[in-house]
Parts: C-alpha cells; structure tokens; sequence
C-alpha cells in the first residue's frame, strides 16, 4: 500500500511538472512625439513650400515573454513598419525618426526636428494607436493607423487586428483557421448578400463586386471574445468607397462551418458545438 501510494505520489508530481502555466497577460505602453519642418522645391500648400509634420506614437505593448520572436516581428511591422529591429523600443525610436510623409512631389529637402510646430497652420500628421484585448486563449491586438497630408482633402486611415494565441505566443492567422482560402473569399461573398449583419456592406460595395462569387481575402480579422464570430476587414477602397469607412464583415461561426471546412486548431478553439460534423450534408 505504502509503494502504491508512494507512485501515486510521484505521478501527481510528474503531471503537475508537465503542466503549462498560463503566461499572465500584461502590456506596457510605448508612446512620443516628434515634429518636423520640412521644406520642398516646390510649394506644397497655400500656405508655402515648408510644411510641419506631426508623428504621434500610442501603443499597448505585450510584455516581455508574450509573444514569440515571429509574433513580435509582425506586431512591430503593423506598429513601426519595421520587422528589423531587435526591439519594439528601438523600432518605435525609428519610427519617430524618419520625417517622412509621402506626397506627389517627393522627399522633402531640408528637414528640421523641432520642439512643436504651429498648430493653427496647415501641417501634415501621422498617428499610429493600438489597443489590447484577451481572453483566457486568445489576445488580439487593434492597430489603427491615420494619415493626413497637408492640403489633401481627407486623411487616410486603416485598422488592422493581430491575433496571439496565449499558449504557443504564435500569431493565429486565418489560414490557421480554415482549411481553403478560395472557400473562405466566396464564403465572405455569401455573407454579405446573404446575412443582415452584414447588411451595410452589401449596400456600399463597388459594382464590381456585386454578386461576386468571391471576394479578395481580406486584409485583417478578429474573434469576438464568446468564440461566436470571425470578423474580417479590409482596407479603405479595397471593397467599397471612402465615405463607406473600413469595412467589416461578420462571420458566424457556425454558418462559416457550413461553407468551408474549419481546420482542426478551429474546431478546438471554438468548441464542438461551433461547426457542423464532418460526416454533415448541407
């Protein structure tokens, strides 16, 4: 009985030595500002040749550990545009550093740092913001990115979505998710004409794309924290107009399982009661 209980003993100690400790899910932030006076050959804006520039730097960072090494190389390309660097510090420096905002009529010629620029004039502007949200499995990351030219006539803005699964610290990407992409863009088709949801999209969409069989894959996406749905995104003027922001599509979850097969990852991640049995007819 003693030799018995002695192995229980020892098993207990080998499984719990083996188990995974969930990586406790912490940010940091990481935010500046820098401006510029930039001046051009030529005159950029009613206003002359020399044009301030803005760049504005919010973002919710993992902490050390939370991501693994390919994670935070995507994470610092959405942020920074920089998948270089050793850290999201130095990529976030260099990010600040490059006094560069593109126009028509090239790079500007003379560059100056300066302290703040005057604000009652016209001057062009780059913000980069993220935000973090988790869930015992999941964390993902909203990067919006807005753009402002000096004498355009509106800004240009995007929001892209990273998603980390907690255990593995590897980005979760849709191919992850699905087992066809060419399924997945028709399977999108069929949820803007076919779901409410999805409503405004379908009454916004360039002509081209009504009653497209399949649509492009989508720039971004994001799981709801109930494992419900998948929303997909894409850029400004991908799908639909400017004035029609950036659009978004919902994907039930079940109803996705009905027209492309979810990958075995999917199935455990969203439950068994999330998509239909293989042996299934539509």
């Amino acid at each position: 009985m003693k030799r018995l209980t002695l192995c229980l003993a020892l098993m207990a100690l080998l499984m719990a030595g083996c188990h995974h400790d969930k990586k406790e899910f912490t940010t940091r932030s990481i935010s500046g500002t820098q401006c510029y006076m930039l001046t051009y050959d030529e005159q950029m804006t009613p206003q002359g040749n020399t044009i301030g520039l803005k760049k504005v730097l919010e973002v919710e960072w993992p902490a050390k550990g939370l991501l693994s090494a390919d994670a935070e190389r995507e994470l610092m390309m959405l942020c920074f545009d920089d998948s270089t660097s050793t850290n999201a510090d130095k990529a976030a420096a260099g990010w600040l550093a490059k006094p560069y905002i593109y126009t028509d009529d090239g790079v500007a010629q003379d560059v100056k740092a300066v302290d703040t620029i005057d604000e009652n004039r016209e001057y062009s502007y780059i913000a980069v913001r993220s935000t973090a949200t988790h869930d015992s499995a999941l964390a993902t990351f909203h990067v919006g990115i807005e753009t402002f030219g000096a004498g355009a006539a509106h800004g240009i803005y995007s929001l892209h979505t990273l998603t980390v699964d907690l255990e593995s610290g590897s980005v979760v990407h849709l191919t992850d998710l699905v087992s066809d992409t060419n399924l997945l863009c028709e399977a999108i088709a069929r949820a803007i004409f076919d779901l409410d949801a999805n409503k405004d999209i379908r009454e916004c969409l360039f002509d081209e794309y009504q009653g497209a069989d399949r649509m492009p894959m989508p720039a971004s996406f994001f799981i709801d924290s109930a494992r419900n749905n998948i929303t997909v995104s894409y850029d400004l003027y991908h799908i639909q107009p400017y004035a029609c922001g950036i659009p978004s599509v919902v994907l039930p979850i079940f109803w996705l399982s009905k027209h492309v097969e979810l990958t075995p990852y999917a199935k455990r991640l969203f439950g068994p009661d999330s998509h239909l049995p293989s042996d299934s007819t539509l």
